[in-house]
């Protein structure tokens, strides 16, 4: 829409994880190099976790796309997935044939087999699991499992879990133990900081043959209102440019990212912390759960949890209005009679066709009390 008023070949902020787009800033360079030396060097486990937007799975497709041809890479996007699933999905990855309908051990011999007829022609198996932190302790340990085939020097099948911060909570479950030991490399993305923030927008915008749109103070709010992560990054500096196009406007400054911003209503984005994208269960593998509702650990527990407690407040609330109103009607009530004594009144004589005739009081029904008001009234 703007690549040509802008001078662009394509749009430079998209939010697709593009390996050409991959900024190797100090710590994206820092996270490749350990990513390289542990698949090099044939390591069991390697975990790489980082908050949400900082740019994970644009390093692990950069890595996809220059494997070497000795290198047999495995990919997982799904990972909400029970235990008992975890093999099936590897055995699709890997296009392996075997009984996949049929018994786990004989699943388990198809895949064992692959792992065995790979290293007998010199093939390295690696499988990446991407969004790592959705796999549940029971998923993590079934991939731990299924890495215990080994030669006298090296694993037969490597992993590389990728995730948020979350991932780290899942690892230290005290039933994990054995693989958060066997993790022979742990590197954590942080967001850019303000000068990798300007250097990040400029090597995007000169992939897509453009440069000098966005002023030096300009690029400065941008740091502050993303904060160095390079998917809101993208998010903003490519709605500027459509309403840098729609104004006109060859040079974004400071004032319009703030009207750009302002207009958008700000960031859709809560607060975040290193648990909220998991809940983090501690209890044992064996246990058994205490409904027969399956377990899930992609965020469901944590929002169930937070239902319950937001109805234990809420029936709280209504007991302490209760013990306080009962008392207050029932003292009302018991001073007030419920059709209070009035004045004599005089007879009242309706004319009909037959004559007049007296009105009885007693078969008349009493007007309707607003008791309410008279609550209100009394105090």
């Amino acid at each position: 829409m703007y690549e040509d008023f802008y001078g662009l070949k394509e749009r430079p902020f998209t939010l697709v994880p593009d390996p050409d787009y991959l900024f190797l800033g100090s710590q994206h360079k820092l996270a490749r190099a350990y990513l390289e030396y542990g698949i090099k060097e044939r390591m069991g486990f390697v975990v790489l976790t980082g908050e949400v937007g900082t740019g994970k799975t644009t390093l692990i497709k950069s890595l996809l796309r220059e494997k070497e041809a000795s290198q047999r890479l495995g990919v997982l996007y799904q990972t909400s997935v029970e235990a008992e699933d975890l093999l099936d999905l590897l055995l699709k990855e890997f296009q392996i044939r075997g009984p996949l309908g049929g018994s786990r051990a004989a699943r388990l011999g198809a895949f064992n087999q692959f792992l065995l007829s790979s290293h007998a022609r010199g093939e390295h198996v690696v499988l990446v699991v991407d969004e790592a932190q959705n796999l549940g302790p029971k998923a993590l340990e079934e991939l731990r499992l299924l890495s215990n085939l080994q030669t006298d020097k090296e694993p037969l099948l490597q992993v590389i879990l990728v995730g948020q911060p979350g991932l780290r909570a899942r690892l230290r479950h005290p039933a994990l133990c054995q693989l958060a030991q066997r993790v022979a490399i742990h590197y954590h993305l942080n967001p850019l900081n303000q000068d990798e923030t300007k250097d990040y927008i400029r090597f995007r915008l000169a992939r897509a043959g453009g440069s000098g749109i966005f002023t030096t103070s300009a690029l400065d709010k941008l740091y502050d209102y993303t904060q160095g992560v390079p998917r809101r990054i993208n998010v903003w500096c490519d709605l500027a440019l459509v309403a840098g196009y729609a104004e006109g406007r060859h040079e974004i400054d400071a004032e319009f990212i703030d009207l750009v911003i302002a207009a958008q209503g700000g960031s859709l984005e809560g607060a975040e912390s290193e648990g909220s994208s998991i809940s983090e269960d501690l209890v044992p593998l064996t246990d058994t759960p205490p409904s027969s509702m399956p377990v899930s650990y992609n965020g469901l527990e944590a929002t169930v949890e937070e239902l319950s407690a937001r109805l234990t407040r809420l029936e709280g609330l209504v007991l302490e209005m209760t013990s306080q109103l009962v008392p207050a009607l029932t003292k009302f009530l018991s001073k007030q009679p419920l059709r209070p004594d009035k004045p004599p009144e005089e007879d009242i004589v309706r004319h009909t066709s037959s004559g007049p005739e007296k009105i009885d009081h007693e078969s008349t029904p009493p007007p309707r009390q607003n008791w309410w008001a008279r609550l209100f009234k009394s105090r």
